[in-house]
């Protein structure tokens, strides 16, 4: 496979790939030759994932995800971003993640993570950023005044989307991907874009657009009826083909996730 440009260009086959080793950036994107578009991603520790099923984000850490204070003043330029972490944070956890500016000066803005020392309690964590992001717009000095929030990487520690959506729905499994432990990450490649065999829900209706999540099986879809309770759920394709007769099925999905 050849690598430009930030795209992989994939050979038949590259899309079933799951290995140990950490081949690329999380979010990587990979088309293959049809034109079937997917991001590098990495599986939890929570199952191993069956084929054919919506995969999601990660659920956010409630005292990490907004409102989480500064320790120091961010001058322009500066290459790491130091806050006082509410509850204890692992090592490098938000690594290849995201923090940005939720509240005070500076709201607004994103910088991405390089790396980060463990945090604990009420000390300071200094987030360092990646090479070339420094920050744009100097915080608050008076520090508590700029309030900030920490994500993990969209395609890291990927689950099977409950049946209650706690995060966005990032793709689906080409494959099997083996669980994760705590020793050993397993990553894969999550389709977002193109035919798809998925997991259905309930019969479906060709041509209609299809949403993630519903009340009967983690990691299906349901047709998006636009009158119906569930309508703003997030809508990830259209039915192709012969649409599935009954929840359990795996129908022909043409993702529109991320091209």
């Amino acid at each position: 496979m050849a690598f430009t440009y930030g795209t992989i260009w994939g050979d038949y086959g590259d899309e079933k790939v799951v290995g140990s080793a950490k081949l690329h950036p999380l979010g990587s994107r990979m088309v293959l030759p049809d034109g079937r578009a997917f991001r590098y991603a990495s599986n939890s520790t929570a199952a191993e994932l069956h084929a054919g099923v919506i995969v999601q984000s990660a659920a956010a850490t409630a005292a990490d995800d907004t409102d989480v204070p500064l320790a120091a003043q961010a001058s322009v330029g500066d290459k790491s971003i130091s806050i006082t972490a509410a509850g204890t944070i692992a090592a490098n956890k938000y690594a290849d993640g995201l923090i940005y500016l939720n509240d005070g000066t500076g709201e607004g803005t994103v910088y991405k993570i390089a790396s980060h020392l463990a945090g604990t309690g009420s000390a300071t964590m200094v987030v360092n950023l990646y090479d070339g992001d420094t920050v744009a717009v100097a915080t608050d000095s008076t520090v508590a005044n700029t309030l900030c929030g920490l994500a993990l990487n969209t395609y890291s520690t990927l689950v099977v989307q409950p049946t209650t959506i706690t995060n966005l729905a990032c793709g689906v499994t080409p494959t099997t991907v083996t669980v994760s432990t705590s020793t050993v990450t397993y990553y894969f490649w999550a389709q977002t874009w193109g035919e798809a065999a998925v997991l259905a829900n309930a019969a479906g209706v060709v041509g209609q657009h299809v949403r993630a999540g519903g009340a009967s099986t983690a990691g299906g879809y349901e047709d998006l009826d636009r009158d119906d309770t569930h309508e703003n759920e997030q809508a990830i394709g259209v039915q192709m083909q012969i649409a599935p007769t009954s929840g359990g099925d795996y129908g022909l999905v043409f993702l529109q996730i991320a091209p």
